[in-house]
């Protein structure tokens, strides 16, 4: 299937352009860090992005805009150390817009006719500006128009915060527990208040139980199967892209494995929207009925997996508990990397653009 790319209009692409133009001339990444956060609220939306500016480290340079409150929570455990960037998937769970400077072969040739139609041009070799979204699951991918408007109105902001630092107008970027919110005033053409607020919470993952088939529970049941040692199950993302949508997105994988030999007894693969739990159980109950085996207990690595999957354990004998390292799926995770990588490109599927930024 050929990938689709958003329609934006030429005027919203010249805002967000010129936005970007003034961002790289300010170069707010000489009084700003990663851990200043300046927050936008659209108004006509009601969204909020949380804006980091990038380059303090020397790496690259540009401003990541993290949506609502998924996106800043992702933000808080990379800078609090929460995320292992193996372990995680960091590279398929932002949920982001970015702008990255970089050279002119670096961008796609969608952004090469944006720019044409646009009549712009950058001089430095490393100021061309990429805009990309990303949504957990999916790879980086071109803007919407409602993304290039916040992006727009975040770059602004940003720009307006690190010229009040400059002259001294504010000292702070951030306090604990605390963002700065910039609200663009449509009543005053383009003016910002801004306003302290509390640290938007993540919504607590659901805790649903996957529907239980009487019939398949009799059927795993009768088939004899023997008591094993303990299991691990896990859902992982793999970094090939997959190409058969509108927009590439990362494929996951759910794994069984027994702990002690690291055998694995299921393998399933499945788009990103897939429900977890259903994944974990249907995984589960597969194994149990090929192997005829049932684990004293499974570990899985999230509470709410086995607040979810307690039913099922008691419905066929097996308790659930946590674990923070699943060693079995670790060992199977870093295999099947390894493999992938020695027939394509390395990690992320992309350009070393995309790998040197860890998407």
């Amino acid at each position: 299937m050929k990938q689709t790319v958003p329609s934006v209009s030429l005027s919203i692409w010249r805002d967000l352009y010129t936005s970007a133009q003034k961002f790289r001339a300010l170069q707010p990444w000489k009084t700003m860090g990663d851990t200043d956060v300046v927050g936008i609220r659209d108004p006509s939306s009601g969204e909020t992005g949380f804006g980091v500016v990038m380059g303090s480290a020397g790496i690259l340079t540009g401003f990541c805009l993290y949506r609502g409150a998924e996106g800043f929570h992702i933000y808080r455990q990379v800078m609090e150390g929460g995320i292992d960037f193996k372990r995680d998937d960091s590279f398929a769970i932002q949920n982001c817009i970015k702008l990255e400077f970089g050279l002119r072969r670096e961008l796609k040739k969608e952004d090469h006719a944006i720019i044409r139609a646009l009549s712009f041009s950058f001089r430095e070799t490393d100021a061309w500006p990429e805009f990309r979204s990303q949504l957990p699951g999916y790879a980086p991918w071109f803007l919407t128009e409602a993304e290039a408007r916040l992006l727009t109105l975040g770059l602004n902001a940003a720009c307006l915060h690190c010229e009040k630092l400059l002259e001294g107008r504010f000292d702070e970027s951030t306090r604990d527990g605390e963002c700065l919110i910039y609200l663009p005033d449509e009543r005053t053409n383009g003016e910002y208040r801004s306003r302290w607020e509390p640290w938007p919470a993540p919504a607590a993952p659901p805790v649903t139980s996957p529907e239980l088939d009487p019939a398949r529970i009799t059927e795993l049941r009768g088939i004899g199967a023997n008591k094993d040692t303990p299991w691990e199950a896990d859902i992982f993302y793999l970094p090939g892209l997959i190409l058969d949508r509108d927009k590439p997105y990362y494929m996951r994988m759910t794994a069984v494995c027994q702990q002690s030999s690291g055998f694995v007894f299921q393998g399933i693969l499945s788009v990103p929207e897939s429900p977890s739990i259903e994944l974990l159980a249907d995984a589960i109950c597969s194994s149990i009925k090929a192997h005829r085996l049932i684990p004293e207990t499974i570990f899985v690595r999230r509470a709410e997996e086995v607040a979810a999957l307690m039913p099922l354990g008691k419905a066929l004998g097996f308790t659930v508990r946590t674990r923070t390292n699943l060693a079995s799926v670790a060992n199977l995770k870093e295999t099947l990397l390894e493999s992938l990588e020695k027939g394509r490109e390395p990690f992320g599927g992309g350009s070393k653009k995309e790998r040197r930024r860890g998407v």
